[in-house]
């Protein structure tokens, strides 16, 4: 196998972990509710917008900032949004309050709002015409398995971590 080949399978699977972390978050929190619910002390209301803040700018924002990424260069914007979806995740993770939260998954969704067209861009462009269609499928299927492994995965952080 060509150094070329590699690099390019190697690009394909970091690209593919950032869009399944941008889509893991999607679902993640549904099965955590309740305890996040007690553990903020919070009434349903006001927690939905946890996870509809992440949903709503997610879906608003892809298309332009990725517009954003093709202008000002997709790498070095990639970087940036992923610093953000990492500094989104942590002060999500760390949230005392509700208000909190909310803003930690605001952050961590313009991360993922960027992180997402930018990684399926950069993997597409970087791979050869006969692999496109292979890296279109196998990022389609990350997709589609962070969105379904979502609630599972958010169930064992609650009983691993609380």
């Amino acid at each position: 196998m060509t150094t070329k080949i590699k690099h390019q399978r190697g690009l394909v699977f970091t690209m593919a972990i950032g869009i399944f972390l941008c889509m893991l978050d999607t679902t993640v929190m549904n099965i955590a509710l309740p305890a996040i619910q007690s553990g903020l002390k919070t009434d349903l209301s006001h927690l939905s917008w946890a996870l509809n803040i992440y949903t709503i700018l997610f879906a608003s924002l892809t298309i332009p900032l990725g517009r954003v990424a093709d202008i000002c260069g997709r790498s070095r914007i990639y970087l940036f949004g992923l610093a953000l979806f990492l500094m989104g995740s942590v002060f999500s993770g760390l949230a005392a309050s509700m208000t909190l939260l909310i803003v930690g998954r605001g952050i961590q969704s313009i991360g993922a709002a960027i992180v997402f067209p930018a990684s399926m861009t950069i993997a597409i462009q970087n791979v050869s015409l006969d692999k496109r269609t292979g890296t279109i499928a196998i990022l389609g299927v990350t997709q589609g398995l962070a969105a379904a492994l979502g609630p599972t995965i958010g169930s064992v952080v609650v009983q691993v971590v609380g």
